[in-house]
C-alpha cells in the first residue's frame, strides 16, 4: 500500500511505507507537521473522521474543520506551541463527516535532533465528546443531588413541604418532607387530592375542596389556612400557598408548599388570651399600663389607660394628652420645662 504525502515528487522508502501502513490502520487520530506548523499528513483514520481528502486539510486548511468559535484558541495555542518548543495540548471541537462538532483531545510533541532543534511535529487527537458528557451529566447530577438534600433540610427545619399536581388534577410530586408532615407512606406512592382532603378537618373541608376546585376551573392560585386530622390522629393546623404556572399561555401544572404551623398559631392564641386576661385584669382593677420609647418618643398605652383617661382608643397617645390631664394646681412641677402648655 503506498502512503498517502504532501510531496509528489518525493517516493517514499520501505520503512516510510510501513510506518505510514501502520498509522493509516490504527483507530488512532494521528497527524505530523513540520517545525513550522505546517501538517503535512493526516493518518486516512482521520480524513475519514472529516470526510476530506488530505489535499483539503494539509497545511493550515485543517482549520476549516474546526469549530468556528475554537479556532482562534486554538491556533493562538499552536503557535505558542511552536514558538517555545513546548508540547502542545488543547481541547476544541472538530466537524465531523456527518456534520456533527465532535469534542477532541489534541496533543503534538516535538522530535529533536542532537542540537535540540526540532525536526518534526508527531500528533494525535482523541474524540472525548462522549466522555465530557458523562462527566458533565454526573456534575449535573452531583448538584441536583446537592440541591435536592439543601432543599429536604430546609423544609424539614421549616416544617414545610412542596408539591404539584397538574390541571387534570393528578398530583405527580410530593416532598419528603410533605409526606413527613402529614404521616403518610412513601412507599405507597403519592397520594391523591381526595387522600389529601379526607384529612382535612370537617369543619374546613369544604372550603379546601371549594378551592381547589377554582384553582383548576380559574387557573388561579391559593393561600388557604386549614385544620387537618393526620393519619396518626393528631390535630394539625396547615397554610397552602399555591401558583398556576403557565407554557404557552396555558397552565401546565400548579405548584406550592405546605406549611405546617401548629406551634405559631397556638403561639399567638396564647398571646391574644393573655392579652386578654391582662385587659380584663386592668380593666377590674382599673389599672392601665403604658410603654415609651424615649430614643423615638413613641408611646403606647393599654385600652385601660385611655378609658382612665377618657380618651378613645383611635387616638395616638402623647405626652401632651397626657399632661393634658393632670390637675392645674401644681402642674409646672409635674411637667418639664420644654413642655409646658398654657393653662
Amino acid at each position: 500500500m503506498k502512503a498517502v504525502t504532501t510531496e509528489a515528487n518525493q517516493r517514499p522508502s520501505l520503512a516510510e511505507d510501513a510506518v505510514r501502513l501502520i498509522l493509516d490502520t490504527t483507530p488512532a487520530l494521528i497527524h505530523t507537521g513540520r517545525p513550522d506548523g505546517y501538517l503535512d499528513y493526516f493518518n486516512r483514520r482521520w480524513l475519514e473522521f472529516v470526510g476530506r481528502p488530505l489535499e483539503q486539510v494539509c497545511g493550515w486548511r485543517w482549520t476549516d474543520t474546526v469549530h468556528p468559535e475554537d479556532v482562534a484558541g486554538l491556533l493562538r495555542r499552536w503557535h505558542a506551541a511552536l514558538a517555545t518548543g513546548e508540547p502542545f495540548q488543547a481541547e476544541a471541537r472538530v466537524r465531523r463527516a456527518d456534520g456533527e462538532y465532535r469534542l477532541l483531545l489534541h496533543r503534538k510533541v516535538p522530535l529533536l535532533d542532537e542540537r535540540g532543534k526540532i525536526v518534526k511535529w508527531y500528533g494525535s487527537s482523541v474524540d472525548i465528546e462522549d466522555q465530557k458528557r458523562a462527566q458533565e451529566r454526573i456534575v449535573q447530577e452531583e448538584k441536583e443531588r446537592r440541591s435536592e438534600a439543601f432543599l429536604a433540610e430546609a423544609q424539614r427545619l421549616s416544617h414545610s413541604g412542596s408539591w404539584s399536581f397538574t390541571p387534570s388534577g393528578i398530583c405527580d410530586y410530593w416532598s419528603p418532607e410533605l409526606y413527613e408532615i402529614l404521616r403518610f407512606d412513601p412507599a405507597k406512592g403519592i397520594p391523591t387530592i381526595a387522600d389529601y382532603l379526607a384529612l382535612v378537618h370537617p369543619g374546613d373541608r369544604e372550603a379546601v375542596e371549594g378551592m381547589g376546585n377554582k384553582m383548576i376551573s380559574e387557573g388561579v392560585g391559593c393561600d388557604v389556612k386549614s385544620r387537618i386530622v393526620r393519619t396518626d390522629g393528631e390535630l394539625r393546623i396547615l397554610r397552602c400557598v399555591g401558583v398556576p404556572v403557565f407554557e404557552s399561555e396555558k397552565v401546565s401544572r400548579f405548584i406550592g408548599t405546605l406549611m405546617d404551623i401548629t406551634e405559631q398559631e397556638q403561639m399567638t392564641q396564647e398571646l391574644r388570651r393573655r392579652e386578654a386576661y391582662l385587659a380584663q385584669a386592668q380593666a377590674l382593677s382599673h389599672t392601665g399600663s403604658f410603654g415609651w420609647n424615649v430614643s423615638t418618643g413613641d408611646l403606647y398605652w393599654s385600652d385601660e389607660t385611655h378609658q382612665i383617661l377618657e380618651y378613645k382608643r383611635t387616638i395616638k397617645p402623647t405626652l401632651d394628652l397626657l399632661f393634658r390631664r393632670v390637675h392645674p394646681v401644681g402642674i409646672e412641677d409635674s411637667i418639664p420645662q420644654d413642655k409646658q402648655i398654657p393653662v
